[in-house]
């Protein structure tokens, strides 16, 4: 198939490129909403994967943008979400995407969806059972890109969550429940992406009790602190084995 897929983690989309290459896709990789719209006009594409939290033109903007093209009628389109949120759920449903994939990318997922009618979700059900890491995300990594350059996109991503971590503690410092939410969804992509899924589990959850006023956030917070330094350390040690 021919794929346009919009992402704006870099990590993110390097990751699932690489995922739906090795699966024999050509793909578009773009990284905000106008750019998707712009290369969807330009281009004639069977797949369009569409992440939600796109900057500038959110991503269900986006799709609605390319429904009203003269030829927006024709690509499958299917949402990419981290989101665990009600609104962030019904911002995918309602947009005119054919569905909903929850990240990470999986290529099972991906045929499944593809297989069944509009609308199809991946289940978004997590168990605290689940081992906190999957290696074999970043095993797909190593089968198709060079060691070196798996080194670096891991090191990318323990500098982005770092990153994303240090402002998620600062908005819930400040009270600041909208950034803080935001960054939650951020780490949930990423982690999940690069199998760190306990982290992935704790994003979630912090996110979604973020979008509910009121609700107390403390014990959420604490849970995702504490996962992410075993993350951190995680990534570093595949980087560490990727280098030789």
């Amino acid at each position: 198939m021919h794929i346009l897929l919009a992402e704006d983690e870099t990590v993110t989309r390097l990751a699932a490129r690489v995922l739906l290459e090795r699966a024999g896709h050509r793909v578009v990789a773009v990284e905000d909403g106008q750019a998707a719209v712009a290369a969807a006009a330009a281009g004639s594409f069977d797949l369009i994967l569409m992440d939600l939290g796109l900057p500038g033109l959110p991503g269900d903007e986006a799709v609605r943008a390319i429904r009203h093209q003269p030829s927006g009628g024709s690509p499958r389109i299917l949402m990419l979400t981290a989101s665990a949120t009600s609104e962030g759920q019904d911002r995918c449903d309602g947009c005119g995407a054919d569905g909903t994939l929850i990240k990470p990318l999986r290529l099972d997922a991906l045929l499944a969806a593809l297989s069944r009618g509009a609308q199809a979700r991946t289940p978004a059900a997590e168990s605290a059972s689940e081992p906190a890491f999957d290696e074999r995300a970043i095993g797909t990594m190593q089968e198709m890109l060079p060691a070196a350059r798996v080194a670096e996109l891991i090191d990318k991503t323990v500098a982005v969550l770092r990153q994303h971590g240090q402002t998620l503690d600062e908005a819930l410092k400040n009270g600041d429940r909208t950034t803080a939410g935001a960054m939650a969804h951020k780490i949930a992509g990423v982690s999940g992406q690069y199998g760190c899924v306990a982290l992935r589990r704790a994003a979630r959850a912090l996110e979604k009790d973020l979008e509910e006023k009121g609700a107390d956030t403390g014990g959420q917070a604490g849970e995702l602190a504490g996962m992410l330094t075993p993350a951190l350390e995680f990534l570093e040690r595949c980087a560490a084995a990727a280098r030789g």
